[in-house]
């Protein structure tokens, strides 16, 4: 891991990668906690890395944080010693066993909505030099509406909702969807992933459920990322603080994630970018009005 963390370094100390290059923002939400988000940002890295992508994780879940925890590496330095400043991107990157790093939001997350000009310019700077180290951003927030998950999700390309049959989960999902399109005049590219089901036909039935009403009363086309099955594999491998994915890639579970890595990639390819990404982070940073 010592290896990884000092060649991650060398390519963004030597600018090895393309600044210029396709770079996928993939924000995880939901509309209530409990539904296993953080477990699907960690996964769903993993998937993405075992198909040949270079993901980092941006643990933006303020106050819950738990990508840590999943992928067994207890980070040293967070987002808030970068915007404090004397650490750069590099410095505040976790290397992780799995080959996946991954950025701790800590209180940071939260202060990124009080930047000042020069922490605007610094910070956007910062967080633009991750296209040399990755290709794919993940960004997991906490549950629900806030100011920091409404600004991660206009980042992004695509916003995985992450829901569960339970009622009370579709129900939640619906009205984050709703806050975003109707209070916000937002609309996010969704993507729903179902989480924790019995069966295909139980995710397809909970995916028409969102998907028809979202396109009804709000106009809004959501798309489908597929489903992930409840495993016990997975809880197993949950205890023991290790991604599935590492552990048995062929549990249910893993191919789940796996499938869902897929078809996420093939959804759509990110277009050229209208903006640098430095540009797009302090524009989003900067509206205080989000």
């Amino acid at each position: 891991m010592s290896d990884q963390a000092s060649r991650l370094r060398d390519m963004i100390q030597n600018k090895e990668f393309d600044s210029q290059k396709p770079f996928r923002i993939i924000t995880v939400t939901s509309g209530k906690g409990g539904v296993g988000k953080s477990n699907f940002s960690a996964n769903l890295s993993v998937a993405l890395k075992n198909l040949g992508q270079k993901p980092i994780i941006l643990d933006a879940d303020f106050g819950l944080a738990n990508i840590d925890l999943i992928l067994g590496q207890r980070p040293t330095y967070s987002l808030a010693h970068l915007i404090e400043g004397g650490y750069g991107i590099k410095d505040i990157i976790t290397y992780t066993p799995h080959d996946v790093p991954f950025i701790s939001g800590g209180s940071g997350v939260r202060e990124m909505l009080f930047l000042k000009d020069y922490q605007l310019d610094m910070i956007a700077e910062e967080l633009s030099k991750l296209t040399f180290v990755a290709d794919t951003l993940i960004i997991d927030t906490g549950a629900g509406i806030n100011d920091t998950v409404i600004k991660f999700c206009e980042m992004a390309d695509d916003v995985c909702l992450v829901i569960t049959p339970d009622p009370s989960s579709i129900t939640d999902a619906y009205a984050l969807i709703k806050t975003f399109v109707r209070d916000l005049r937002l609309k996010p590219n969704f993507t729903a992933v179902v989480n924790r089901v019995d069966s295909q036909q139980e995710a397809d039935a909970v995916y028409r459920k969102i998907a028809v009403t979202g396109k009804n009363f709000l106009g809004l086309d959501i798309k489908y990322g597929g489903c992930i099955p409840y495993d016990p594999q997975l809880v197993k491998a949950i205890k023991a603080q290790q991604p599935i994915q590492s552990v048995n890639a062929n549990a249910p579970s893993s191919l789940g994630y796996t499938s869902v890595a897929r078809k996420l990639l093939n959804m759509s390819d990110v277009a050229p970018q209208k903006e640098s990404l430095k540009d797009k982070f302090r524009r989003i940073l900067a509206n205080k009005n989000s």
